[in-house]
């Protein structure tokens, strides 16, 4: 009798579990991210593009390579405004004649100060920016 109980109790709990962890494993909703970045109509070889969204301050960062850059996850639809830092440190294993120094102008490692925005929609969003480095 107490073994019916303790049974129908865990039967319960997995029952309540399996559908609360359905409700978490849904697709995100949001936009897909990639496009090609040049500065002054050349590819921006390496680097990183920032998006911050201009009503509440989040956003995300992808990492530019030969021009090319494509956000891991989805952002949320919205206004952003777009920065361009350097790459990462290069690892500890790299050797020096691995590691690539890009500058960039300091206003356009902003978002604030760039100049640059973006209106992102939901689905697939494939953007073409060619970013000047004079202000």
């Amino acid at each position: 009798m107490k073994y019916q109980l303790v049974t129908k109790l865990a039967v319960a709990i997995l029952c309540i579990t399996s559908g609360t962890l359905v409700g978490c494993s849904e697709t995100p909703t949001g936009a897909e991210v990639d496009g090609r970045i040049a500065l002054d109509g050349s590819p921006v070889s390496t680097g990183v593009i920032l998006f911050q969204d201009e009503s509440n301050g989040t956003g995300g960062s992808a990492i530019v390579e030969d021009g090319s850059f494509s956000f891991p996850t989805p952002l949320p639809p919205g206004n952003y405004a777009v920065a361009l830092q350097p790459p990462p440190p290069p690892a500890p294993h790299e050797t020096k004649s691995q590691r690539v120094s890009v500058k960039f102008p300091r206003h356009l490692t902003v978002a604030a100060t760039s100049g640059l925005k973006v209106d992102i929609t939901p689905g697939k969003n494939s953007l073409e920016l060619d970013v000047q480095s004079k202000k």
